[in-house]
């Protein structure tokens, strides 16, 4: 039923398919408990809804990422073993674990109905208002992708479409569809959708749209059971509609195009998102819910032709990507690391912000290196919040040098730039409230030289010179007057001064250049004397 995992798995499950997990899933019973005595305290429970591949990928992703000790257990074995259910929760609440983490909608609905205190973070869930929310002891990630990515998608592949319609049975359903009556009319379209609660009812559905519809947007719902995604996808097939789905293994059954998220990555969000908690930086009600902004995009061009449809180049290469990027995964998996580096190295030099290979490559990296970038990581961060900024970047710049890809560390130097920046300008303004105007445009102008777009450095600075200014022709009188007295280090003070605040000043220029050269005449003439 349990099992502990105390070092990171290193086997990638990349489902090519995801699967209707109302239709085609199945458990398998093939973990035994573990005695309570074995259990370490501080552990993070990992509730799975069933054991299939897209699950299995999401929890790859979690443990590449959490920082605790998990435990796993899958839901439907529980459900199978009487009383173990119930027995599980009660165990569970009563220990001394400090989260659950639930992926898929079984698990997630089922914990939030047994658990009374102890916080959930969900994963791999569509819809996640229908689990209700309200409590704020519930956060997490959706698996839901922006009905906009579909929409775009059919107006490159039909640029004139207009009606795109869809159904649903269930109340989950029907958040998909509002969004979609929300997002079309940005995309120059015409989003219907309808509420039909059987087979019959969906056929007679079908009969009305058969004219005039450009697209087809199945939501996650189970009114798309076998019966009704043939009848669907022949249906889309004879009048020319492009058919979308969620669903990539519904699209090599007979449908245009599916773009679903990456599941690794919504496991790293998800084990991401338990760090915080666990580090007591964040809680469920700041967290809330996060979507993954990486997705996978399938196309049957056979299926395309059929449907009298012609798929436009960019689109079918957009195919070819997700096709690599899998071929990659699977030499990942078999730990040919060399030369799944190289597929996401070609990915990355084809499509440079292609956020699913930059994700693996960093994995692949990490694994050649060990842990060698996670320990820089971590270096940078200690210096950064002691304050010591150039030890920052430096420990950043050297995660760099073994990856670029890793963007935190782009983002880590950035921060340090900042932050810098930051504390230099409010040295600069506290300065100036001082009375040490000079003072004030050094500092203003090393907050510009640290992070040039500074634009609030920038405009304080103009601020500090716009004051001193008027001050110039008295001052420069001074910085004469001292000049002839041959008080040169006097002199040379107050023109470069004055330069501070007019940089283009030729007399402040001129002067400070004979301050210079005089003074260092004569402190030659006084050495040759003593000699």
């Amino acid at each position: 039923m349990n099992l502990f995992f105390r070092f990171k798995r290193f086997s990638i499950y990349f489902a090519m398919s995801a699967v209707f997990l109302f239709v085609f899933s199945s458990g398998k019973n093939v973990l035994s408990p573990v005695p309570a005595a074995t259990k370490p305290s501080g552990y993070v429970e990992i509730l799975l809804s069933l054991d299939n591949a897209i699950y299995e990928q999401s929890l790859y992703g979690i443990q590449s990422v959490i920082d605790s000790e998990v435990r796993i257990t899958y839901l439907n074995i529980l459900n199978e073993e009487q009383g173990e259910l119930a027995k599980y929760f009660r165990e569970l609440e009563s220990s001394d674990v400090p989260l659950l983490i639930a992926v898929g909608p079984l698990a997630a609905k089922t914990a939030k109905e047994n658990l009374n205190k102890t916080p959930i973070v969900f994963t791999m869930v569509n819809s996640p208002k229908s689990l209700g929310l309200e409590s704020g002891r519930l956060c997490g990630v959706s698996m839901d992708v922006s009905i906009q990515d579909f929409f775009q998608t059919l107006k490159e592949i039909n640029p004139d479409a207009r009606n795109v319609y869809s159904t649903y049975s269930t109340e989950e359903g029907g958040y998909s569809a509002i969004e979609g009556e929300y997002e079309d009319l940005e995309n120059k379209l015409l989003f219907y959708a309808k509420k039909t609660t059987n087979g019959l009812e969906f056929s007679k559905y079908l009969e009305t749209i058969s004219e005039g519809t450009d697209g087809f947007y199945m939501v996650s719902d189970p009114i798309y059971d076998r019966k009704n995604f043939e009848t669907l996808s022949a249906f889309c097939k004879k009048h020319g509609i492009v058919l979308m789905t969620p669903f990539p293994s519904l699209v090599k059954t007979g449908a245009t195009f599916g773009i679903s998220p990456d599941y690794t990555k919504i496991g790293v969000l998800t084990g991401s998102m338990a760090n915080r908690i666990l580090s007591g930086s964040s809680h469920c009600k700041k967290e809330g819910v996060i979507r993954s902004d990486q997705t996978s995009f399938y196309l049957n061009e056979e299926y395309a032709s059929e449907s009298g449809l012609k798929i436009p180049q960019s689109i079918s290469d957009r195919a070819k990507l997700t096709g690599l990027l899998a071929a990659g995964v699977n030499l990942l998996n078999d730990d040919k690391l060399k030369a799944a580096k190289s597929v996401f190295e070609s990915i990355l030099k084809k499509d440079a912000k292609n956020p699913s290979a930059i994700s693996y490559l960093n994995l692949i990296v990490e694994k050649m290196t060990g842990t060698k970038t996670k320990e820089l990581m971590a270096s940078a961060k200690k210096y950064f919040d002691e304050g010591k900024y150039s030890q920052a970047r430096t420990e950043y710049q050297k995660v760099l040098q073994i990856n670029p890809n890793i963007i935190a560390a782009r983002e880590g130097i950035q921060a340090t730039l900042l932050t810098q920046s930051e504390q230099e300008r409010a040295q600069a303004n506290a300065l100036f409230r001082n009375e040490r105007p000079y003072e004030a445009i050094k500092m203003a102008l090393s907050s510009i030289r640290t992070l040039p777009s500074n634009s609030k450095a920038i405009s304080d600075l103009a601020g500090f010179r716009n004051n001193q200014f008027p001050k110039i022709p008295e001052y420069f009188k001074e910085g004469v007057t001292e000049y002839n007295k041959r008080e040169y280090e006097l002199s040379i003070r107050i023109f470069e001064d004055i330069l501070l605040v007019d940089p283009g000043d030729k007399k402040a220029i001129e002067y400070l250049r004979l301050s210079y050269k005089k003074r260092d005449a004569l402190r030659l003439m006084t050495e040759k004397s003593r000699d």
